[in-house]
């Protein structure tokens, strides 16, 4: 995509054609990834070393644990979490969910068509749904406002207090409304966006295209950088400050970069990653992949993986990592909550819940290690061997994810993409 401009313009949505100007050359891009000329084998040689030295200090979170999971009638296309894990939003068919902290559906509503995302307000106070309009409610379930056009909205990002409502459409545009439904922006990308997400200010934008692109624009100047995958690019996540972009591709790898255009590495899973989600300071990475959610550190090391007993269609998490949420599809149909909040583990078996409240899970701790659910929805393992007492990675499990990467430094963005 040559590089276009931000052109504000008029609230008329019959002007937006006409609002956008002549894109001009591509500026030159900054060089990413780390240099790939270094000898194979000097850098197998190197982590090898770091292992039996004992690895690295960090330690690695505790691991999740669910909660709880409430059915759907359908596939659990979308969900997003606000930052304090209060609400949960997620879209199942035609219809969008809100839930609070405990799993009680607080309203749901119906769309005019499947919905294909949903985002929420960091605080929690809008709702973001982007299926044949673009919807946009409060905490209470009250619909402020619909825009409609004769295309399909792909994705919704909303930054905080809602001040920015970015979204991808099947025209090749990305719109940006204010809460009042003003129209701000409208960027001309020339290619579809499958997935979108904003900083919490509003500042940046990270879109993940069709066209197997990466973009991280900024929201005032147009596009910052890019770069391609190989195949379409499914699922996109920034940390709330911008500064590190998680991109997933059908090409079945997850992708870590800065947000300086730096490419820090990428994870080969086992099918095409449909959604992605980062904690502060990219310390973990989610990758829902096949019928599993990969939980990586900031290394590329695999810390748990977590499987349902159907397909992970999407994934969220609080800033903090806290609270992760899980969107199931076929197989599944369930939205999952799990945490790695130890006090919100209770020791003694809950009540019976209602035929219409969200099935409890109470974890069962098996030999083997495994995490698995009373409901057997969800079975969550670490990595590779079993955690050390300590709480650290195991140092197998950190072999393993320096090889990988290792290898992944050998990959640079297509010199030949072509936006």
């Amino acid at each position: 995509m040559s590089s276009g401009e931000m052109s504000l313009i008029d609230s008329n949505l019959e002007g937006r054609a006409d609002s956008r100007r002549a894109r001009g050359a591509r500026p030159e891009r900054r060089k990413r990834g780390p240099a790939t000329r270094r000898p194979l084998l000097f850098l197998l040689s190197f982590c090898l070393l770091i292992a039996l030295c004992g690895g690295p200090t960090a330690a690695a979170e505790a691991t999740y644990v669910p909660l709880w999971n409430q059915g759907t009638s359908g596939v659990v296309g979308s969900v997003a979490i606000a930052q304090d894990g209060s609400t949960i939003v997620a879209s199942s068919g035609s219809t969008v969910y809100l839930l609070n902290q405990q799993g009680e559906i607080l309203w749901k509503n119906t769309a005019g068509s499947r919905i294909n995302d949903v985002g929420i307000s960091p605080e929690g106070s809008h709702v973001g749904v982007a299926a044949d309009k673009l919807y946009l409610y409060d905490r209470a379930g009250n619909l402020l406002w619909t825009e409609r056009t004769t295309f399909v909205y792909h994705s919704v990002a909303l930054s905080s207090k809602s001040t920015y409502v970015t979204t991808g459409c099947d025209n090749g545009a990305i719109y940006i409304f204010d809460r009042n439904k003003k129209t701000l922006w409208d960027y001309d990308m020339g290619t579809d966006s499958y997935d979108i997400a904003i900083s919490e200010n509003g500042r940046v934008i990270a879109a993940g295209c069709e066209d197997n692109g990466v973009y991280y624009l900024n929201s005032r100047q147009g596009e910052s950088w890019s770069y391609g995958t190989g195949k379409p690019v499914i699922g996109i996540a920034l940390t709330p400050d911008g500064r590190f972009v998680a991109a997933g591709s059908l090409d079945r790898c997850v992708y870590l970069s800065t947000g300086e255009g730096e490419h820090l590495w990428k994870y080969p899973t086992e099918g095409a990653v449909l959604s992605t989600a980062l904690t502060n300071e990219a310390r973990e990475v989610f990758a829902a992949s096949g019928t599993s959610v990969h939980v990586l550190d900031h290394s590329g090391a695999e810390i748990q993986k977590i499987t349902l007993n159907g397909r992970a269609e999407s994934v969220a998490v609080t800033p903090d990592g806290s609270f992760l949420v899980i969107g199931g599809g076929d197989g599944d149909r369930s939205i999952h909550l799990l945490t790695r909040d130890r006090t919100l583990i209770k020791e003694e078996n809950s009540p019976e819940p209602e035929e219409t409240g969200p099935s409890r899970v109470e974890p069962q701790v098996s030999p083997t290690g495994k995490v698995t659910s009373s409901s057997g929805n969800v079975a969550t393992a670490a990595g590779a061997d079993s955690q050390p007492q300590d709480g650290g990675t195991p140092i197998m499990s950190q072999v393993r994810g320096w090889l990988e990467n290792i290898f992944a430094l050998l990959f640079k963005p297509q010199e030949d993409f072509l936006a």
